[in-house]
This record gives C-alpha cells, sequence and structure tokens, in this order.
C-alpha cells in the first residue's frame, strides 16, 4: 500500500436535487491517497448520484468539491480522466463493438487528437485483458456476452485507462461467486501492488467490512456515518447503526476464534 496519504477528494457542504428532493444534502468528507473506500447504505441513499458527481459526470450539484486540491469544474476533462475512472452498473454500449474494442475505448484519455492506437495502447488493453480473464471471449461482440462478462470487460475497460483512482458501483452485481472473488482479489492487488484509490458503492455489509478501508454510511442522502478501521479488522458497523439506516434489527456475537459476527432479524 502506498504510504502517500495525501487528499485525493474533499467535499465541504455537497448536496444534489432532483424533483424537488434532496439525492445528496449537505455531505463533507475526505478520501485520502491509498484508501479502499466503501460506500454502503439503503436503496435510493444517493451511493450512485455520489460516484457520478465524484467522476465528473453530473453537474449541477452544490457546495464544494476539490480533487488534489484543485475544484473539480477546473480540471481539463481529458486530463481528469487519466486520472479517475467509473466503472458504472451497467455500460450503455450501443453499437456493436467486440469484447476487446470496448477495452480499448479505455486507452481514450491518452490519445492526444491521433486516430491510431499506440503500441503502449494495446500492451495496456493486452495487461487488463489478462488481468481480468477476459483473453478467451476478446473478439466476440460485447452483446453476446453474459451479464457477468460484460461487467468483467467494464473493469477491463477502467484498467486500461490506467487510472490513479477507480469509483465502482456494485461491481459484483452480476456475478457469480468464483468471479465476485476474482474482481476484489484483482482489486486488492491492484491497491497493493500500485496504491490504486478504490470507492466501492456496494450493498454487502461483510465484503464492505473485510475489504474495505474505511466507510461511508449514506441514508436519504445525508452522511449516518464515517466509519474508519478498527485495527486489522477493518472497519465495523453495529447492529445499533444497521437499525437505525437500514430499519432492521440486528444482534452481535463473537465466533470461537473472536470473529464479531451481525445477524438480522427476519421476524415481526
Amino acid at each position: 500500500m502506498t504510504s502517500d496519504y495525501v487528499e485525493i477528494y474533499r467535499a465541504r457542504g455537497l448536496g444534489y436535487r432532483f424533483g424537488g428532493l434532496h439525492a445528496l444534502d449537505d455531505l463533507s468528507f475526505t478520501i485520502r491517497a491509498g484508501e479502499i473506500l466503501g460506500v454502503v447504505g439503503p436503496n435510493g441513499a444517493g451511493k450512485t448520484t455520489l460516484l457520478r458527481i465524484l467522476c465528473g459526470l453530473l453537474r449541477g450539484w452544490s457546495g464544494d468539491l476539490a480533487f488534489r486540491g484543485r475544484p473539480i469544474g477546473a480540471w481539463d476533462r481529458r486530463a481528469f480522466a487519466r486520472r479517475v475512472a467509473y466503472l458504472p452498473q451497467q455500460a450503455g454500449i450501443a453499437f456493436p463493438y467486440t469484447a476487446r474494442e470496448v477495452v480499448l475505448m479505455g486507452r481514450l484519455p491518452h490519445q492526444n487528437g491521433g486516430f491510431f492506437e499506440t503500441e503502449e495502447d494495446h500492451r495496456r488493453v493486452e495487461e487488463a485483458l489478462r488481468l481480468t480473464d477476459c483473453e478467451k471471449f476478446s473478439r466476440r461482440l460485447y452483446h453476446d456476452l453474459s451479464g457477468g462478462e460484460q461487467q468483467l470487460v467494464g473493469l477491463a475497460s477502467a484498467l486500461a485507462q490506467d487510472p490513479t483512482v477507480l469509483l465502482l458501483d456494485e461491481p459484483t452485481v452480476f456475478l457469480d461467486l468464483r468471479h465476485q472473488l476474482q474482481i476484489y482479489r484483482i482489486l486488492k492487488d491492484l491497491h497493493d501492488a500500485r496504491g490504486l484509490t478504490l470507492v466501492v458503492v456496494t450493498h454487502d455489509l461483510d465484503l464492505a467490512q473485510s475489504f474495505c478501508s474505511r466507510l461511508l454510511v449514506l441514508k436519504g442522502g445525508a452522511l449516518a456515518a464515517d466509519i474508519p478501521a478498527a485495527g486489522d479488522s477493518g472497519p465495523e458497523i453495529t447492529s445499533d447503526l444497521i437499525e437505525r439506516v437500514f430499519g432492521v434489527r440486528a444482534s452481535e456475537s463473537r465466533s470461537e476464534g473472536g470473529r464479531r459476527r451481525i445477524s438480522v432479524w427476519y421476524g415481526r
């Protein structure tokens, strides 16, 4: 992990409204280089809205947001895209591209007006295909792939972009267990080897606690909790917080090995 914990993002009073509703309401936080930040909360909490603002796709928000000490609106879009990659839940690919061509699109921010890809572009694409195990279907049409395969291709495209920050909106939502573990193993390896900063939206609270170094918990567009890691055990979500944020009863217990466990109450 990188030891350079400079500030990557700083948000102060961040808000966003649509349809008269607060999708985000007065959020203030920082994200440091090298963090694995999890963003959790119930449906409609504002998690995807927050990621879309952080990657520069959503306009019309209020408050202050800086990336590496500079207001996000002051960044040249191509320069910003060389540093920040975003993986949505579903990519809107309208034309019949192959999987490899979709991955190659991740190199667009690095092409300075040229019409042809460089050797470096192709090297990055091949590396991304290998890391995500997409080589075996790289020549197939993207639309012919399964949902899980498409998500792997999307991750490969983001990695080909060679970012320093990767924003992921439920990156394993369509994947089976093997591919879920594969995705998070890839992300952890990249984080450890390159100091990649990760911001991950997920509904899997167990995964969030075991994978992330810090959690932002959102409810109704507001910040319900900012939870740092508790030593080597990662950030801990308490039963009280689950009841307050998700509206379900929960209890805590410890296994014989001392591992903390949260159980959700399904009864009346």
